[in-house]
């Protein structure tokens, strides 16, 4: 089971995806909400973001590493990925 950085989140400090250990790490520079490093198997997201915020880039950031691990390593669809994690981010939320 992942751990959380805070009971009430959804975004782990770590995770496995097909046997591989991933890390989240927080950031107060990083431009983007959000950054999946295929490299080094770690998903960095901006600091100081609302919780909303911060769960919905992890979950976008987490559909990148999920098609990175399936080996989908060219450019992934953004609209696609976008679209993926606002569903996924809706079902573990359990809104509508």
């Amino acid at each position: 089971m992942a751990k959380t950085r805070e009971e009430s989140t959804l975004v782990p400090t770590q995770f496995r995806l097909a046997g591989m250990d991933w890390r989240v790490v927080f950031s107060e520079t990083l431009s983007d909400l959000g950054q999946c490093d295929n490299d080094t198997n770690t998903i960095t997201i901006r600091q100081g973001m609302s919780k909303q915020q911060t769960e919905q880039a992890f979950c976008h950031e987490l559909v990148h590493a999920i098609f990175y691990t399936m080996g989908n390593t060219d450019d992934h669809d953004e609209k696609l990925v976008e679209g993926f994690s606002q569903l996924l981010y809706q079902y573990l939320r359990g809104t509508a």
